[in-house]
């Protein structure tokens, strides 16, 4: 089965250019969620950004996850959370969301964190970074739980090339800057991340 597209809008993506640049892509390729980093926005740009956001990615069947803001995610009608900041906020969001709306899990530094988050109840483990280049244990740790685990797994691995995408087994590819910044404009070089993936399912 071939994996998913799990996008990565950029840090500085602002509600007002960032809305037409989503709806090329939207309309170019399938794409299962859309995680919108907090980067260096303050409350009310994340808030403009997400409500900008939403209904492009909803009419599109994207889900769209708000980094870190369990709160935000309820009152905005986003789809879920992305948690980055340790077991108990993860459990704070399951707590809160499920089963309503998807918490899943970033900075997974080890095996025994991914089982622990894992039993916490959360939708998907994400492992590697956003936008850091994936280290050998990262890459092994992805492996290794999509192979023994049912709870999906995205694999992030942003030095990789566009058109060497591998998803390692993983349900999920996380595909962010490198697109964002491609030379050829991002609705082009989707193109080749969805050969690259079915090529290597």
């Amino acid at each position: 089965m071939t994996a998913q597209i799990f996008l990565i809008a950029p840090a500085d993506a602002d509600a007002d250019s960032f809305p037409t640049r989503l709806q090329a892509i939207l309309a170019a390729a399938d794409v299962a969620a859309l995680l919108l980093p907090k980067g260096t926005h303050n409350e009310a740009e994340y808030i403009a950004l997400v409500n900008a956001v939403l209904p492009i990615a909803q009419a599109a069947d994207c889900a769209v996850l708000l980094e870190d803001e369990p709160d935000l995610a309820k009152t905005t009608g986003a789809d879920g959370v992305h948690i980055t900041t340790g077991l108990s906020a993860v459990k704070a969001a399951v707590a809160a969301l499920k089963p309503d709306m998807i918490v899943g899990a970033g900075d997974i530094g080890s095996r025994h964190f991914a089982m622990t988050v894992g039993e916490a109840g959360v939708d998907y483990l994400f492992f590697g970074t956003p936008s850091e280049a994936s280290t050998p244990e990262d890459r092994e740790n992805a492996e290794w739980w999509a192979e023994t685990f049912e709870i999906p797994a995205v694999w992030s691995d942003p030095g990789a090339p566009l058109d060497t995408i591998d998803s390692i087994g993983c349900e999920f590819v996380a595909i962010g800057d490198a697109l964002w910044s491609a030379p050829e404009g991002a609705e082009k070089a989707i193109a080749s991340v969805i050969k690259a993936l079915e090529r290597t399912s």
